[in-house]
């Protein structure tokens, strides 16, 4: 199982609902949160930055979507506590599930990129 968490912002890439961590980079830059809520973010996201795999560089994303694997426990964990901030800011998070992800390019143990496909199980907004 696959989850996403995604705003109502559409991304001028991919033309989907624009990811968790754009909007969160968006919030952090835009001089709404107080001290302790810019460290929260910062703290998570500095997590991030040392624990979620990056691609290789030769990697192009074009219009691939980043989901998370169910499995990847801490990491979603971690994924909440951004989710619960954006939402106190006004910017509302949901989250998308799916089963199985047909043009996959991408995978790691958090992970994974695909394409958008006619083929992929049936997602599942929540």
């Amino acid at each position: 199982m696959y989850l996403r968490f995604v705003s109502k912002a559409i991304d001028e890439d991919s033309r989907k609902p624009r990811g968790l961590f754009t909007e969160t980079y968006a919030l952090l830059d835009s001089g709404e949160l107080n001290q302790k809520q810019w460290a929260q973010v910062r703290q998570e996201l500095d997590w991030f930055k040392a624990n979620l795999p990056i691609p290789p560089k030769k990697f192009k994303a074009g219009r691939a979507i980043f989901w998370f694997r169910k499995d990847a426990v801490e990491c979603v964990s971690r994924v909440w506590n951004l989710v619960h901030i954006l939402r106190e800011h006004g910017i509302y998070i949901s989250y998308l599930s799916c089963r199985h992800l047909q043009n996959r390019i991408y995978s790691d143990d958090f992970q994974v990129a695909a394409y958008p496909h006619p083929l992929d199980d049936r997602i599942i907004e929540h």
